[in-house]
């Protein structure tokens, strides 16, 4: 999804239903940066600004761009790269909320 297409779902018209687009900030053990994607159908589409994913080198970084863009909650999802021997069937990450707005 397009960081404008994001845009425009969180501040279009909506219904009394609507909920706001559940935003994943996503890090791996392996890897310095950060990847922002949002949960659409179940499934979780990385944020793009033209043809690459946007990568962020902070996590000040990725609450800054989501606090431009009007959201107010996120998760982090932290992947491990080297649980190659876990538990079958346990997940290989962990999400943990994360408080974008500013006191």
């Amino acid at each position: 999804m397009q960081i404008h297409q994001l845009d425009m779902w969180v501040h279009g018209h909506h219904k009394d239903s609507y909920k706001t687009p559940k935003v994943f900030v996503i890090g791996c053990s392996d890897v310095s940066d950060y990847l922002l994607a949002v949960e659409y159908k179940h499934q979780l589409e990385p944020i793009k600004d033209g043809e690459d994913p946007m990568h962020f080198g902070s996590l000040e970084l990725v609450k800054e761009q989501l606090l431009r863009l009007g959201i107010d909650k996120a998760y982090l999802r932290l992947r491990n790269a080297y649980e190659e021997f876990g538990n079958e069937g346990a997940a290989s990450y962990c999400d943990i909320e994360l408080s974008l707005v500013t006191h």
